[in-house]
C-alpha cells in the first residue's frame, strides 16, 4: 500500500519558496535605498497596503523554505552527515530569525512607524533593513556551502553540483562585505540581486534534484496498512 510521500513534496518546497519570494518581492516593490531620505515615507505610506502584502507573501515563504531546510537535514542524518545537518538547521534558524526580524521592522514602517515619528527615526530603521541583510548573507553562505559539501560527500549529488554551491556561497558571501557608502558595493547597490539571484538560483537547483531524487509515494508498512481504523 502506497500513501502520499510527505518527504518528497518538501524537496519540493525550495521551488515553491522561490516563486512566491520572487511574487513578495515584486509585489513589495523597490524598497528605499539609505539615502532616499524623501522617499521612506512616500513608499512605506503611500504604497502601504501593497508594501504589507508583499511582506506577509514572503514571511509565508520562509516557513515554506524551513520545511526545505528540514528536508534536507533529513537526507543528510540518514546519510551519516549529522554534523551538517545540524549545522544546516542552525545556520537555516538563525538566518530565516534574522530575515524575519528584517521584514518586521519594513512592516512596521508601513505599518505606522513612518507616519507616525519622525523623519531621522524612519530612516535608522530602513538603514537598519539593509545592513541586516548584509550582515545575514554569512549565514546563508554557511548554509549553502554546509549542504553542498554535505550532500556531495554523502554521494546523494554530483561533483557538479558541489562545485556550483560553492561558488554560489562564495557569492553570497561576498554580499557580507558590501559596506561602501554609495555605489555598487553599498548594502542598497547593486551587488545585492547577484547575491539574490546566486541563492535562488541554487535552491531551485538543489530543491529539483533532491526531489527528481525521491520516490513518487511512499510505501505504508503491512502492519499498518492492516491495523483496524
Amino acid at each position: 500500500m502506497t500513501t502520499v510521500n510527505w518527504e518528497r513534496w518538501a524537496r519540493a518546497a525550495g521551488i515553491v519558496f522561490v516563486v512566491l519570494f520572487v511574487i513578495g518581492y515584486i509585489v513589495a516593490g523597490d524598497f528605499p535605498k539609505i539615502g532616499e531620505t524623501d522617499r521612506i515615507t512616500s513608499f512605506y505610506q503611500g504604497d502601504r497596503g501593497r508594501v504589507l502584502t508583499g511582506i506577509t507573501i514572503i514571511l509565508f515563504a520562509y516557513a515554506i523554505v524551513m520545511w526545505f531546510i528540514g528536508a534536507i537535514a533529513n537526507v543528510l542524518r540518514e546519510s551519516g552527515e549529522g554534523r551538517l545537518a545540524a549545522t544546516a538547521i542552525a545556520l537555516g534558524a538563525t538566518f530565516l530569525g534574522l530575515q524575519t526580524m528584517l521584514a518586521a521592522i519594513a512592516a512596521g514602517l508601513a505599518q505606522s512607524i513612518a507616519a507616525g515619528t519622525d523623519s531621522g527615526v524612519s530612516q535608522a530603521l530602513n538603514a537598519l533593513t539593509w545592513n541586516m541583510d548584509v550582515a545575514s548573507s554569512f549565514l546563508l553562505a554557511g548554509l549553502i556551502l554546509a549542504v553542498s559539501v554535505g550532500l556531495n560527500r554523502a554521494r546523494i549529488l554530483a561533483d557538479w553540483y558541489c562545485y556550483l554551491g560553492i561558488a554560489a556561497a562564495v557569492l553570497v558571501l561576498l554580499r557580507g562585505t558590501n559596506w561602501a557608502t554609495d555605489g555598487f558595493w553599498a548594502p542598497d547597490g547593486g551587488y545585492q540581486f547577484v547575491a539574490i539571484v546566486a541563492s535562488l538560483g541554487w535552491t531551485v537547483v538543489t530543491s529539483a534534484l533532491l526531489y527528481m531524487q525521491s520516490p513518487a509515494t511512499a510505501r505504508v508498512p503491512e502492519t499498518a496498512a492492516a491495523r483496524p481504523s
